[in-house]
């Protein structure tokens, strides 16, 4: 069985991985659901031009790839390096 610093290295990762999907699917789904909410009510106070929101989406899409690709190269530096130590150790 692991030991809970090397599940907690395994994990880790994947974890900050699943939160930057779920922060650009939240920001994809709420703030365009809440734009159109300023645009049917003419509250343009609050209202994101087009342009800008494509901008902080593709942003977001991007720094969501890198969170992405960095977490599971970590997953799997992690798990290499576990199974190396767990065949030295026996």
């Amino acid at each position: 069985m692991l030991e809970a610093k090397y599940l907690r290295r395994l994990l880790a990762p994947l974890v900050l991985s699943l939160f930057a999907i779920g922060w650009y699917r939240f920001s994809e789904v709420t703030l365009a659901h809440a734009n159109q909410i300023a645009l049917n009510t003419a509250n343009f106070a609050v209202y994101v031009q087009q342009q800008q929101f494509e901008g902080y989406l593709t942003a977001a899409r991007f720094i969501c790839y890198t969170v992405v690709y960095v977490g599971l190269a970590l997953f799997w530096y992690n798990l290499v390096k576990i199974v190396e130590v767990k065949e030295k150790n026996g």
